[in-house]
């Protein structure tokens, strides 16, 4: 019985052993698993664990205009943060950050207590108060620079360049539509933290740079646009109208060296609306008025063009054979179409006139009948040819698209008023293209502002291209309608937008608005220069102008000025670029 009993406590002592020894076994092998094959898992593990991270901003590409001058720009500013764990002085912190930052104590305390890797009290500090902060050297008070955007001259271009928001992201404007070209990459730097969270200096820190982003050249110039700009203002407060509108493009190559529309906004302080605006009630209608305080009139908004679009009746009469110069008319003041009476602005009528007089005259008779002869199928195959379909492509935001009746809803009556630019509706930069594409020997080009982008160490990343379409029109059509537009201007309709010294084509027009009967008109011009071979076009829209309301009498001297002072202008760059 002993011996059976001995020979038990043997077995239960071997089982244990050998189990024991099966447990250090795993164990073991567990353990060299994870030092050897998972080491450098639970290292990265242990490094998140008692690491911390903060973002280094990278700096926003610059917008550059033609003549080198910065349009768009950075400023250093501060980010100050709070890391709980860190603070040995509370009250202190709250009273200093109180005190710097204008905030309320409420405010801060309640970051300051608050249980958090860490938190943000303020961004877009200005760089004198981050500094004066890093000055008190209280623990587990964090100031990091940072960037915010800076436009120079707050509301020149406002609405091209647009503005971006609190995480330096682009809102609206060429700073939304370049946002990959100038937004830079986030750099970090990484401190390593006890088990309390505390910072341990010896440790050091590991940092990786940011990387800048690139800046955007771009077509507009400086002194074109200010003057422009400058012009603008001094229509709007004469004429008292709503808003101006001009545009300024080169029609060779669709580059836009001005796009003006006051009231302009500050770029610096997008959000809040002109003085003398009615305070509106609610968010939504105060995101109602910033919106229309930041829309481009010259692609966000349509409108009929009136007799500019003569310019294109005139371009398809000439393609299709339709009409010559030579073809003679009559105007008795009026046409039927018809049920309708169509009259002339001339009440009396312009009697007997060939079409280049016709289109002198702005005479509606005329277009009307040209229009008619060319019928409905071709006018709306020739409208589709010359891109009045579809949009532009201009490198903004929200370009609007034509408002157009569909081909079978278009009867005479309809082909009548849209031969002199009434029942349709395109927008202001759709107008200087196709007129662009009539005179610049027939191509289509896509307007633009940018050129080229460029790295921060000056290297040009890529030279930026756009679509042109070819033969819109014959060349033939092209010299011919360039004849009659400067006939236009020098004896014409458009005399008022005649400079001395220079020869200039282009075309006027005074439009109701919808709808009729209410005494509110758009004035425009479209003019270009030199008429022989256009090299600059420009188009100036007045809405809603009080008193003297005709195109020729109010739009066309702003073009004019205009012209009077950037084609000298023009003519030195060009000439300085030549030497």
């Amino acid at each position: 019985m002993l011996l059976k009993n001995k020979t038990y406590i043997r077995k239960k002592i071997v089982v244990t052993f050998f189990l024991c020894a099966a447990i250090f076994f795993l164990l073991g092998g567990r353990l060299v698993y994870l030092m050897v094959f998972q080491s450098e898992y639970y290292t990265e593990q242990a490094k998140d664990l008692h690491e911390r991270e903060r973002k280094i901003k990278a700096a926003r590409g610059r917008i550059i205009e033609s003549t080198g001058t910065v349009l768009a720009d950075n400023r250093t500013v501060c980010t100050i943060s709070v890391i709980h764990n860190q603070i040995t002085s509370p009250d202190k912190v709250v009273e200093m950050l109180v005190k710097e930052l204008g905030l309320t104590e409420s405010y801060v305390r309640k970051r300051v207590e608050k249980y958090s890797a860490i938190e943000k009290i303020k961004s877009n500090v200005d760089k004198e108060t981050g500094d004066r902060i890093r000055e008190y050297d209280l623990d587990g008070v964090k100031v990091d620079e940072d960037y915010k955007r800076y436009y120079p001259y707050d509301s020149l271009a406002s609405k091209v360049l647009g503005f971006t928001g609190g995480d330096n992201q682009g809102i609206i404007g060429l700073e939304v539509i370049y946002e990959e070209y100038l937004k830079g990459k986030e750099g970090t730097i990484l401190t390593v933290t006890d088990a309390k969270g505390v910072e341990i200096a010896e440790a050091g820190e590991e940092r990786v740079e940011p990387v800048n982003g690139n800046d955007l050249h771009v077509s507009l110039d400086v002194n074109i646009q200010s003057y422009a700009t400058q012009l603008a203002y001094q229509a709007m407060e004469t004429k008292e109208a709503d808003s101006v509108s001009i545009l300024v493009m080169n029609p060779q190559n669709g580059e836009i060296m001005a796009m003006v529309n006051v009231p302009e906004f500050n770029l610096n302080d997008p959000y809040t609306l002109p003085e003398g605006s009615i305070e509106p009630i609610g968010e939504k209608e105060k995101q109602n008025a910033l919106n229309g305080m930041w829309r481009n009139g010259c692609i966000n908004d349509t409108y009929e063009p009136g007799s500019t679009f003569k310019i294109v009746t005139a371009a398809a009469g000439l393609e299709s054979g339709a009409v010559t110069v030579n073809d003679r008319f009559s105007c008795p003041g009026f046409v039927v179409v018809e049920d309708r009476k169509i009259r002339c602005h001339k009440v009396t009528g312009h009697g007997a006139e060939d079409f280049v007089q016709g289109t002198m005259n702005s005479c509606n008779p005329v277009f009307v009948t040209v229009g008619l002869r060319v019928g409905v199928d071709k006018f709306y195959d020739y409208f589709k040819k010359f891109g009045l379909l579809s949009k532009t492509g201009v490198d903004l935001p929200g370009e609007a698209a034509t408002i157009m009746h569909k081909k079978e809803n278009i009867g005479e009556v309809e082909l009548a008023t849209m031969s002199f630019g009434q029942s349709f509706q395109i927008t202001p930069i759709q107008l200087a293209v196709t007129a662009s594409s009539i005179v610049n020997g027939g191509k289509r080009v896509t307007p633009h502002f940018g050129v080229k982008v460029v790295n921060p160490q000056g290297e040009a990343v890529e030279e930026l291209s756009y679509p042109v379409k070819q033969n819109i029109v014959s060349a033939e059509t092209s010299e011919t309608m360039r004849y009659i537009l400067e006939q236009v201007v020098e004896n014409g309709s458009g005399k008022n937008g005649y400079v001395e010294g220079y020869r200039v084509g282009g075309k006027t027009a005074t439009s109701q608005t919808l709808p009729r009967g209410t005494g509110r008109y758009i004035s425009s011009f479209l003019g270009f220069a030199p008429a022989d071979n256009p090299q600059v076009m420009a188009v100036a829209i007045i809405n809603n102008p009080k008193g003297v309301y005709y195109g020729g009498q109010i739009a066309a001297p702003i073009v004019r000025q205009l012209f009077e002072n950037i084609l000298p202008y023009l003519e030195r760059i060009d000439y300085n670029d030549k030497g």
